[in-house]
Order: structure tokens, then C-alpha cells, then sequence
């Protein structure tokens, strides 16, 4: 075979082996799999809407949106390594194994009751049958705490923990005389339970003094309420969000839910989804309302759990890097360091001077031998040897003790004194002839 041919051979084994791999890239799928909630409840939409953005982003990705019985069991399922994302209330209880990606939205306490059961705040529930939300769910540890910070008790007989769809049967069986629902503003249960008269809004409020018809301010209620539960919001639900229900804006308290993630899970990936959620959130927010407040500010503020690894880097891509953040530093460290170099640069000079000088007496007395060679008697000549070789001690230990260089100046005087020991040798030889 030619070289000719050989190498035609090999460019065309280099194109085809390209070609695989960047065919077999362009196929290459990563399985995400993001925990949600129940197939009819807000954490499923915004679950799927998600993971239908990313893989339009990025074909090689392929999401798999699965239910779930709500926050809780999402962050088991991120400790246990059964899915990558999930989403999750900035409240839940979790371990180092989760980390958070955003916050998505705010959810909202929402307490509805029945009309005829006359309840106006926390303090009448004791007396009525309510619902404090599903075991495995997020509304329970948050309406808990609630009721415990407010010494509102319910008496065991008149709590259910039902989950929001049996919760919304009971209520209009008449099971039930009151319910919590942590869910989104807009929520489709809330919105048809409030269409009908039977039900109605309550605000999260608690009397000022037992029997009277005056209520603590819901802001200071709610902020004191924080100091126990850090991680919940002071929140409303605005007028008419229920078609044509609340008539007034009600005072509640909410709860962020943050999309996060397995603390393991992959950096790229994990920056490659919160940077399509910010790159379509106008899709997002036309399709799910409550995504239409997405901001990158307010998506990583007061997190409980750590931002994840990939998430910090693209909330923090527009951020100085380290050399700009620290030039002013680097200048003065330069400018010191280029001070430290002149001064040790004419130290360094003064002693190389110094040195030369130290050569140039040397230089002196092996002149002065040799330019009396020739007016000395034959006795003087072992005297003149005996110079010569004290000079030659000397600067061999001054070159020992590096008080000499052993440079060109130093080879010179070495020279200089192996010529004067052959002229006086050669001076004393005809000395002695004549």
C-alpha cells in the first residue's frame, strides 16, 4: 500500500469515528425523572410543563413526570435516589442529600368552611370538625404548627387528615365544617368549592380576647408566628381571585414551593434546567399562572435548603469574576511586588559592585608582582611566589565564602595570576643561568 493511499485510508477511518460519536451523542438520552404531586392538583402541571420545556430545549433529555402524595413523599423519594427533581415546600424536613434549584411560587394557606358553621377565625375551629391535611402531605405540618402557636385545640374526635380531594367530598357532605388547603392561588379545588354558597373563606386570624369580635392584625399575627416557623411568608389571597370570591383581600400565611433536586444529581444538567425555567417562563407563566411571578432575585431568597452546585452557577453567571473582583487588590500586590524587585535588583547591583571592586584590588596586587619582576634579585623571587600564592588562597576562600563570584572577573584574576607565577618562574630560571 501507498503513503498516498494509507493516509487516505486513515483520514477516512478519523471521519467516520467523528461521525459515530457525534451520532451517538446526538441519540444519547438522560433519563430526569421529577416528582410532583397528584395527577390533578398544581405540582403535576408545573411538573410536566417543566419537563416539557426541557426536553424541548434539549432533545437529548428525556423527562419522566411522575405523581406523587405531595411534599413529603417528593423528598423521600430525593433521599432515596428514586428521582432527580422534585418539588417540594421550602418548609419539608430533609437531610443533606437535597438541595434546592428555585423557588417557583408562593403557596397560600387557604381555609375553607361552611357558611352555617359561623367560624370567622382559628379560634372557632375547636368546636367543628376540620381537616388538617394528609399525613404525607404539606399542609399538615404547617396548619400544626399554626394552631399550636395560636392554643387553638381541636379535639381528636374532630380532626380528619384527608387529602384535598376527600377533604373537598367531606366538606360538601358535610363531614366536615372546615378544611385547610396549602395549595396555589387559582387552585381548581378552591375554585369550585367557592362557587358554591355553601363555602367561604376564612381568614387566618385569631381573636384579640375570648368572645369578642375583634382580631389581632393579621400582619402581626403572621410575623409572630415566623419566629417559630422561620420559613413561612406572610400572604393574601387578593380580591375575586375566585371569581368574584374573596370580597375583601384575606389575610394567610404562605409557604414557597421550590423546585429541588438530589445533591449528587448532575451540575450541567441541574444548570440546564433552571436556565430553561428562566429562558421560557413567559411560556410558563401563559400556561400556569402562578408561574408568571418567576424571578431569578426572589427564586433564590430565604431557601432552606442549599442552593445546588449547578443552580448557584446560574444564578451567579452575570457575577464578577475573580480577577475583576479583586483587581484593586492585585494592582497594590503587583505594584509591591514590582517595588520588592527593583530594591532587591540594586541590592543585588550594590553586590556585584562590591564584589568587582574586591576583584579589581586583586587585579592590583598581581599587577604590582608583575611589574616588579624584573627589578628583583634572585632571593626576591621566592618571596614574590609566596604573595602570589597568599592571593591566591585568599580569593579561593572569598569565592568559598561567596564574597566572590565565580564569574568572567574571577577566570581574569585566576589568569593573571597563573601568567605571574610562569614570568617569575621564567625571570628566576634566566636569573640564575646568568
Amino acid at each position: 500500500m501507498s503513503w498516498t493511499n494509507f493516509l487516505l485510508a486513515l483520514f477516512g477511518g478519523v471521519i467516520c469515528w467523528v461521525a459515530w460519536i457525534a451520532l451517538a451523542g446526538a441519540t444519547r438520552t438522560e433519563p430526569v425523572v421529577i416528582s410532583t404531586g397528584s395527577e390533578q392538583g398544581i405540582y403535576f402541571q408545573v411538573g410536566k410543563e417543566i419537563g416539557d420545556s426541557y426536553m424541548n430545549r434539549h432533545p437529548e433529555i428525556r423527562c419522566e413526570v411522575i405523581p406523587s402524595e405531595g411534599s413529603r413523599e417528593n423528598v423521600t423519594r430525593l433521599q432515596d435516589g428514586t428521582a432527580d427533581v422534585a418539588i417540594v415546600q421550602n418548609d419539608a424536613v430533609a437531610d443533606e442529600r437535597v438541595r434546592s434549584l428555585a423557588i417557583l411560587y408562593t403557596e397560600v394557606l387557604h381555609l375553607v368552611c361552611r357558611k352555617d358553621a359561623g367560624i370567622e377565625c382559628l379560634n372557632d375551629l375547636a368546636d367543628h370538625p376540620t381537616n388538617l391535611g394528609s399525613l404525607s402531605g404539606g399542609t399538615h405540618p404547617l396548619v400544626e404548627a399554626l394552631l399550636q402557636f395560636s392554643r387553638v385545640e381541636i379535639p381528636a374526635e374532630h380532626q380528619q387528615n384527608l387529602g384535598f380531594a376527600q377533604s373537598a367530598e367531606a366538606l360538601r357532605s358535610g363531614d366536615l365544617d372546615a378544611a385547610f388547603f396549602l395549595v396555589g392561588l387559582g387552585s381548581e379545588i378552591i375554585e369550585k368549592l367557592i362557587a358554591s354558597p355553601e363555602f367561604q373563606l376564612v381568614p387566618i386570624q385569631i381573636r384579640a380576647m375570648e368572645g369578642e369580635a375583634t382580631f389581632i392584625s393579621e400582619r402581626a399575627f403572621i410575623d409572630g408566628f415566623r419566629t417559630h416557623y422561620p420559613h413561612a411568608k406572610v400572604a393574601e389571597i387578593p380580591l375575586m381571585s375566585y371569581e368574584g370570591s374573596p370580597i375583601t383581600p384575606t389575610p394567610s400565611v404562605g409557604i414557597g414551593a421550590v423546585l429541588a433536586c438530589s445533591a449528587d444529581w448532575d451540575e450541567e444538567l441541574a444548570n440546564d434546567l433552571v436556565e430553561t425555567i428562566f429562558a421560557h417562563r413567559a411560556v410558563l407563566g401563559r400556561k400556569i399562572s402562578l408561574l408568571s411571578g418567576l424571578d431569578e432575585q426572589s427564586s433564590q431568597a430565604q431557601l432552606q435548603f442549599p442552593l445546588h452546585r449547578g443552580a448557584e452557577a446560574y444564578f451567579r453567571r452575570n457575577e464578577p469574576g475573580f480577577l475583576a473582583q479583586n483587581a484593586e487588590s492585585i494592582g497594590v500586590l503587583i505594584t509591591v511586588a514590582l517595588l520588592l524587585a527593583s530594591g532587591l535588583h540594586g541590592i543585588k547591583k550594590w553586590i556585584d559592585q562590591r564584589r568587582k571592586n574586591r576583584v579589581d584590588v586583586y587585579y592590583g596586587r598581581v599587577q604590582h608582582i608583575l611589574d616588579s619582576i624584573g627589578h628583583q634579585r634572585v632571593s626576591d623571587f621566592g618571596a614574590a611566589l609566596r604573595d602570589l600564592e597568599a592571593i591566591e588562597s585568599t580569593t579561593c576562600q572569598e569565592l568559598i565564602e561567596e564574597r566572590l563570584d565565580a564569574d568572567h572577573s574571577f577566570v581574569i584574576l585566576q589568569n593573571m595570576i597563573n601568567r605571574c607565577r610562569a614570568e617569575i618562574e621564567r625571570a628566576e630560571t634566566a636569573a640564575k643561568g646568568d
